[in-house]
């Protein structure tokens, strides 16, 4: 997609021409530019004295060095694995590879998930006995349990793991 903006104008949003979505775009496309102009809008840090206190304005580098103490001094205290970092599905596969690699170098954690777990576990109990063939059909191909009925092979979608 394409972000213009004129001077004094809100911002934009278009397709740009890529073959693979025929310059069109979907509705979470064509509204993005709309949360940039909502009211409630964060646009610059908000920071707490203390756990009680209101939150106050507060600049980048105050903001940003806190959260670098914080993530430090809990990973210090419980170990890097009680850091967590959670991406999403809107992420490009190069965004998700740059997440993935700052969990894993710079915070040092293996507690990396993405929400897609989450939102399509409903999705996936639904189709429970679907799930549950497709996923006999893929282990009798594929493990050592080859050769043997589909029955025999069965396992159920809510306990299925690769």
């Amino acid at each position: 997609m394409d972000l213009t903006q004129q001077p004094g104008a809100p911002v934009e949003v278009a397709p740009n021409a890529f073959p693979t979505n025929r310059s069109t775009m979907c509705q979470k496309g064509w509204t993005s530019a709309e949360l940039l102009r909502h009211p409630d809008r964060l646009t610059t840090p908000l920071m707490r004295d203390s756990r009680d206190g209101e939150l106050e304005p507060a600049g980048w580098d105050a903001a940003l060095d806190r959260v670098a103490g914080e993530l430090r001094a809990c990973a210090q205290r419980h170990g890097p694995d009680a850091i967590g970092v959670f991406g999403g599905g809107g992420l490009t596969n190069e965004k998700a590879y740059a997440l993935g690699k700052f969990a894993r170098v710079a915070l040092r954690t293996s507690a990396i998930d993405y929400n897609g777990r989450f939102c399509m576990s409903s999705a996936a109990t639904a189709s429970g006995p679907s799930a549950s063939i497709a996923a006999c059909r893929f282990r009798s191909r594929t493990s050592p349990a080859r050769g043997r009925s589909c029955s025999s092979a069965r396992i159920s979608s809510r306990r299925w793991r690769p």
